[in-house]
């Protein structure tokens, strides 16, 4: 079992990489003029999630320019949430051949909005009333696109399953490397960036057919040198994610899994691969010695498990309202996310669809 045991401290040690730093916006006061922010939100069968969104922005401790909701041709009651609350509503029909739903919706709300800053959220985020203060405020000192993971609270028990998928979505951006200049995309929930800069990659129409858009988008301005910082959220910018239901869950990380995969660059791609046999092996070999009445075996992977518990938990509790229990039980989790992921790369190897927002999805190659 030495062989083993190297696999899981090299683990150790790609983990510690991997998420080295967990950077967190500031709570200073913007200390220059408000910028003229146009907040865009697509939305596609998002009435209920849009309602408390839209709440939270009425709510701001500073001032929105203008809110533009782009209703992406919903079935439910989206357009009539959008229009309770007063703000610009843009309806779309079915979208242009070649285009996916959210680069469409982003793409004529970006279009319309008279900003000189434009701020993309996803319907399912929440702001503190300090939210859009804390974004302008790291738009400010930073002069560059920022983009936010928000912290993900979880109501019901088949959303902790998204443990593992939030931690790789985070390593494969790079955020938490040592070294800043390695990050790869954005996170598709919280966008904001200047006009000029916007336009600058070639807004979303340069991306259109992108399943995962965040990593397209961060990967052009990457490509022009346009810079752009990654923080984690707070309490203050979360989101819920999946409320719907485990097939909807299901169904979200089985459209942009195998995909996001073929995206990350070799070197980050290695060390999450690393990580990720690590995790499964500690378990794995636990129960092997367990098996085989191996006392010493047993006591010396038995303090892997602790160790990896330990490792777990301190990245978990940064990223999401997980639990003592989740850590404990993270083989459960681990064996959910290398079924979804296999059954994300089975339909994009055979270019089998996926049904995402009642559209079916075709997984990019």
């Amino acid at each position: 079992m030495t062989n083993e045991i190297f696999v899981i401290l090299a683990g150790l040690l790609a983990s510690r990489l991997l998420f080295c730093r967990f950077p967190l916006l500031g709570r200073r006061k913007v200390e220059v003029q408000v910028p003229k922010l146009s907040i865009i939100i697509p939305a596609r069968n998002e009435a209920k999630n849009l309602a408390l969104l839209l709440a939270d922005l009425k709510e701001q401790s500073l001032p929105v320019y203008e809110i533009i909701c782009v209703d992406d041709a919903s079935s439910d009651s989206t357009a009539a949430v959008a229009a309770s609350f007063g703000v610009r509503l843009i309806t779309l029909r079915e979208k242009p051949e070649g285009w996916t739903g959210k680069s469409w919706a982003c793409h004529n709300g970006a279009d319309a909005a008279g900003g000189d800053v434009l701020l993309f959220l996803d319907a399912d985020v929440r702001l503190g009333r300090e939210g859009i203060s804390r974004l302008l405020c790291a738009y400010e000192d930073n002069g560059c696109t920022i983009s936010v993971q928000p912290y993900h609270i979880m109501e019901e028990n088949y959303e902790r399953l998204s443990m593992f998928f939030n931690m790789v979505e985070i390593a494969a951006t790079g955020l938490g490397l040592p070294c800043k200049s390695r990050k790869t995309g954005l996170f598709g929930p919280v966008i904001l960036m200047s006009r000029f800069d916007y336009h600058g990659f070639g807004g979303h129409e340069s991306i259109k057919g992108s399943i995962i858009d965040d990593m397209a988008i961060g990967s052009r301005l990457k490509s022009l040198g346009i810079p752009f910082r990654l923080f984690l959220g707070d309490r203050d910018i979360s989101f819920r994610m999946y409320a719907g239901g485990i097939r909807d869950l299901m169904h979200g990380w089985t459209k942009n899994q195998s995909a996001g995969a073929m995206k990350t660059p070799p070197d980050i791609f290695f060390m999450v691969f690393l990580w990720i046999t690590a995790c499964t092996s500690v378990p794995i070999q636990l129960l092997r010695a367990a098996a085989e009445g191996d006392l010493t075996w047993l006591a010396a992977y038995s303090a892997l498990y602790l160790v990896w518990m330990l490792e777990l938990r301190r990245i978990a509790v940064r990223i999401g309202s997980f639990g003592t229990g989740d850590i404990i039980m993270y083989p459960v989790h681990l064996v959910f996310y290398l079924w979804i992921f296999a059954l994300s790369a089975v339909k994009r190897i055979f270019r089998l669809k996926v049904t995402w927002k009642e559209r079916e999805i075709r997984l990019e190659k």
